[in-house]
């Protein structure tokens, strides 16, 4: 049995394939990988996307998507990946492989109604490359303090997207963009006719509450043509709450959406942003791989922080598995040391760890679909 890798390599952050796993001269699995960059508290990390895994019914229950993620596990230091994320058809069947919910889709729904108290702005439709730019800058600001977020670039923002998607505008009074927003509406076939009934938003970016204001102005611009608005991928985006506050008219939509598996946990701390002052914590990763089943030592101060792997059988104030650090490392909640022994697997033997003043929840979340 073999694995046969068919990858097209684009730069050192840009790769797909297909990885097949091939017995007796016949393909009996597989599955995609792209290598993408994405954000991680500030900066951007190369990380490995897995989706399309199948496995025709046949050769099912013989252990050869397995077979693929033990690959992968493999070559990961080689790649240089710190971390890898996907889209599951089963939580639990992931779950064995390491992988554990990062992160949420958040649908917000409310009547046009609820926009009345902000007032009507203007955005324009985007047509020129020089708008393309702007929009990915913009893009680039609201992304920055989010997690998950792919590095995207002008040619990311397509001029006209079809289906009836649009992307639309704002510039501050220094001529910059601080809001865009894709808009679709969402007709209905009613009797004999067309009827409109949702404004349908599936990219938006924002970077100030006054580009967030204007955004929502624009929403407006909608009202008598459309009866309510549905917000798609708000996770990473809390302030849309935080300005709305309709709540008792507003239907909140939570999916579970990504999960990620860390392969290089020096790499995750160098990329985080850390206190002045000084920290130390020690943090042991069961796993099943050798290069991630370990005892850490991580000492911070003035902003940066040295991670020490430490001699086998050292103590550490928390011990977790795969699983359970991948929701630690991205905040996907607010764990402390009353909370972190409800996750499965994790032991905490220092409660007083400084590793409670760093770790906190995080904004997470993604526009596409890989």
């Amino acid at each position: 049995m073999e694995i046969r890798k068919d990858e097209r390599i684009y730069d050192e952050f840009n790769a797909d394939g297909r990885w097949t796993v091939i017995e007796n001269g016949e393909a009996v699995s597989s599955g995609g990988v792209n290598t993408r960059a994405s954000r991680y508290m500030g900066s951007y990390i190369k990380t490995l996307l897995v989706g399309g895994v199948g496995t025709p019914v046949e050769y099912r229950r013989r252990g050869y998507v397995r077979r693929i993620f033990d690959n992968i596990g493999a070559v990961a230091q080689e790649k240089g990946w710190a971390v890898s994320m996907l889209h599951p058809f089963s939580f639990q069947y992931y779950r064995k492989f390491g992988y554990e919910k990062i992160s949420d889709h958040l649908i917000i729904e409310f009547p046009m109604t609820a926009l009345a108290l902000f007032d009507r702005v203007d955005f324009v439709p985007l047509k020129t490359p020089e708008q393309q730019r702007m929009l990915s800058e913009c893009y680039e600001a609201f992304a920055a303090d989010k997690n998950i977020m792919f590095r995207r670039t002008a040619d990311n923002f397509i001029l006209d997207p079809g289906n009836g998607k649009r992307y639309y505008l704002h510039t501050d009074g220094e001529g910059k963009c601080d809001a865009f927003v894709e808009t679709q509406v969402e007709n209905v076939f009613y009797v004999n006719h067309m009827q409109s009934v949702n404004l349908n938003v599936y990219e938006f970016a924002y970077t100030s509450p006054a580009g967030l204001t204007a955004m929502l102005g624009f929403l407006r611009m909608y009202e008598g043509q459309l009866e309510s608005v549905k917000i798609h991928n708000a996770a990473m985006a809390p302030e849309l709450d935080m300005a709305l506050r309709n709540y008792t008219h507003t239907k909140y939509t939570l999916v579970p959406d990504i999960m990620a598996r860390i392969f290089d946990l020096p790499a995750m701390m160098e990329h985080r942003v850390w206190p002045k002052e000084h920290g130390v914590f020690t943090l042991r990763t069961v796993d099943t791989l050798p290069y991630m089943n370990a005892c850490w030592q991580v000492e911070y101060e003035g902003g940066k922080c040295e991670v020490i792997r430490l001699p086998d059988g050292s103590a550490a104030d928390l011990t977790m598995p795969s699983p359970a650090l991948s929701q630690f490392v991205y905040g996907y909640s607010e764990y402390t040391a009353r909370n972190i022994s409800y996750l499965p697997g994790v032991i905490l033997d220092n409660a007083e760890s400084d590793i409670f003043k760093v770790f906190h929840k995080q904004n997470n979340g993604l526009f596409e679909h890989f």
